[in-house]
C-alpha cells in the first residue's frame, strides 16, 4: 500500500466519488434519517404488540422517582412536569428529542471546531447505528441526557460571543448531577478541549475555564457529601462485563463484532497519531469503570466507535494497489455492521415490560388495596413500582439495604423449607409473588420458590399468559378476585 498526503488524498476521493460527495453534501438529512428508521423499528414493534413503548428497568426507574419529585428536586422534576402532559404511550418523545438534538449539536460543533468532514461523518454513522447508542435513546437513560448536555456545553462553549461562553456553565453544571463519574467525565473533556486548543495549564486557573473547574470540583464534593449520589448510576441490569460488550453474543446493547476489529485496528493507527493521543486519557478511565459497572457501556461505546472511525478513515485514505480489493473490503465491513445492527433490532423488542407484565401489574394495582410488599426479581423492582404502585422487596429501606435485600432474594428462591421461606415472608411482611416467564426460565420449577408454590399457603389470584400473582393466604380476604 502506498500513502499520499491524508487530506489532498481524501479530497481526491470526493471529488472522483459523485456518490460520496453527495452523502458528504447532505450528510445531516442522510444520518437523521438512519437516526429516525432504527429509533424508529423498536417504538413501532412495541406498539403493534401493545406492549410499552418505552423499555429498559432505567426508564421506570426514573419514571418512579420523578413521580414523587419535588420541584427543587433539579433531576426529576422536569421529568414529573413532562410526565404529566406526555402519556405513557408518547414517553418515547423524550428520548428521540435528545437522540436527534444531540446528533444535530454535534454536526454543528464539529464543523465550528474544524472537525473534517469524512471523520464527522463517518463516526457519527457508526455512532447512531450501534446497539449501545439505540439501547440508549429507546429508554430514559440518564447518559441520554449527560450526552446532550455535554454537547451542548461545548457547543455554546465554542462560540466567540462570550455571553455564550457563560451559558455554557449552566449545561455544564447540570452535567453534575447525575453521579460522581459525570463529574469526572466533564473535568476530563474540559481539559482535552483545552490541550486541543493550544491552551496551557494556567489557564485553567484563571477566566472561565477556572470557573468551570472549580465549579464542578465544588458541586462534585457536594453531590458526595449532600446528596449522596453514587459514583456511577445502577447498574439496573445484570452486570456481565464480556456479553454487555458485545451485542452479537446476546448482550442488552454493546458494540457490534466489525466495529470493535476496527476499533483494535483503530488503537494502533491512533498510536502513532499525535492527533489521537488524547484518547488512551480516556480508554485509562473507560475501561476500568466499565469493568467495574458495565452501566458505563454506553461511554465505552463512543470510545469504541472513535477508534472503529479512525481505522476506517485510515483505510479509506490509504492509496490501495487493487482497487477493487479495497472496495470489496468496505462493502464486506458496511455489510457486516449493518448485519449487527439488524440482528440487534430484531431482538430488542424482546426486552421488557412485556404487555402480559403490564397486564398483570396494573391488575395488581387496581385490585391489591393497600400498601403491599411484592416478591419478584431485583430486574421487575421498578416495573412493581411504576405500574403496580407497590413496594418490591428489594427497594425496602433504599439503596443502602441493597445487598441485604438480594441476600434474602437469593434464599427465597433457594429455600427448599417452608419452614425457611415462611418465616421469611412474615418478618418482611411479603404478601404478594410476581411470577414472569423470566423467572420460570431462570429457577427450577422441581425445586425452591416456585415447587413451594404448591403450597396451601399460597394461592394463585391472577395469570395473564406467562405472569401470574400469588398471595401468601393471611392476605387472601382483602383481594378482590378477577
Amino acid at each position: 500500500m502506498n500513502h499520499k498526503n491524508d487530506d489532498d488524498r481524501t479530497q481526491d476521493l470526493i471529488n472522483n466519488n459523485r456518490f460520496f460527495s453527495h452523502i458528504l453534501k447532505y450528510k445531516v438529512g442522510y444520518l437523521s434519517l438512519i437516526l429516525f428508521l432504527v429509533l424508529l423499528v423498536p417504538a413501532v414493534c412495541n406498539f403493534w404488540q401493545d406492549k410499552p413503548i418505552i423499555m429498559g428497568v432505567e426508564s421506570y426507574y426514573h419514571l418512579s422517582l420523578a413521580e414523587s419529585a419535588s420541584w427543587y428536586n433539579i433531576n426529576y422534576f422536569p421529568l414529573k412536569m413532562i410526565n404529566l402532559f406526555l402519556v405513557d404511550s408518547y414517553l418515547f418523545l423524550i428520548p428521540l428529542f435528545l437522540a436527534f438534538a444531540s446528533l444535530w449539536i454535534f454536526l454543528a460543533f464539529a464543523k465550528k471546531v474544524n472537525i473534517s468532514e469524512k471523520f464527522t461523518f463517518f463516526f457519527a454513522f457508526f455512532l447512531v447505528i450501534n446497539p449501545a447508542f439505540i439501547y440508549t435513546y429507546i429508554t430514559l437513560s440518564t447518559y441520554s441526557f449527560l450526552f446532550f448536555l455535554l454537547l451542548l456545553g461545548f457547543f455554546l462553549y465554542s462560540s466567540k460571543n462570550k455571553f455564550f461562553h457563560y451559558i455554557s456553565l449552566v449545561p455544564f453544571l447540570l452535567s453534575t448531577f447525575f453521579d460522581i463519574f459525570s463529574g469526572i467525565i466533564l473535568l476530563l473533556l474540559f481539559l482535552v478541549y483545552l490541550y486541543l486548543e493550544k491552551k496551557k495549564v494556567k489557564s485553567l486557573l484563571k477566566g472561565f475555564p477556572g470557573i468551570v473547574f472549580v465549579s464542578t470540583f465544588i458541586l462534585i464534593f457536594f453531590n458526595i457529601l449532600t446528596i449522596k449520589i453514587p459514583f456511577v448510576l445502577g447498574p439496573f441490569n445484570l452486570q456481565d462485563t464480556i456479553i454487555n460488550l458485545v451485542s452479537d453474543l446476546g448482550g442488552l446493547s454493546g458494540t457490534g463484532i466489525f466495529i470493535l476489529f476496527l476499533a483494535l485496528i483503530g488503537l494502533a493507527v491512533a498510536w502513532k497519531s499525535k492527533n489521537y493521543s488524547f484518547s488512551y486519557v480516556f480508554l485509562l478511565l473507560f475501561v476500568p469503570v466499565y469493568f467495574y459497572s458495565s452501566q458505563t457501556i454506553f461511554h465505552l461505546s463512543l470510545l469504541i466507535t472513535f477508534f472503529a472511525t479512525v481505522s476506517f478513515v485510515s483505510l479509506f485514505e490509504t492509496n490501495w494497489n487493487l482497487e477493487l480489493l479495497k472496495k470489496f473490503t468496505f462493502f464486506l465491513l458496511i455489510l457486516g455492521i449493518l448485519f449487527s445492527t439488524l440482528t440487534y433490532l430484531d431482538r430488542v423488542t424482546e426486552l421488557g415490560p412485556s404487555k402480559s407484565d403490564f397486564q398483570t401489574l396494573t391488575w395488581i394495582k387496581d385490585n391489591v388495596p393497600g400498601e403491599k410488599v411484592v416478591f419478584s426479581t431485583p430486574e421487575n423492582s421498578y416495573y412493581i413500582t411504576y405500574f403496580a404502585k407497590k413496594t418490591p422487596l428489594n427497594l425496602i429501606g433504599g439503596s443502602g439495604n441493597q445487598e441485604f435485600n438480594d441476600n434474602i432474594t437469593d434464599a427465597i428462591f433457594a429455600s427448599t423449607y417452608t419452614t425457611t421461606t415462611f418465616p421469611i415472608f412474615e418478618e418482611n411482611d411479603i404478601s404478594i409473588i410476581y411470577i414472569t416467564e423470566d423467572i420460570r426460565n431462570k429457577y427450577s420449577a422441581e425445586q425452591g420458590l416456585l415447587f413451594l408454590l404448591k403450597n396451601e399457603r399460597f394461592k394463585l389470584v391472577h395469570s395473564h399468559k406467562s405472569s401470574e400473582v400469588w398471595l401468601f393466604t393471611k392476605e387472601l380476604a382483602e383481594i378482590e378476585e378477577s
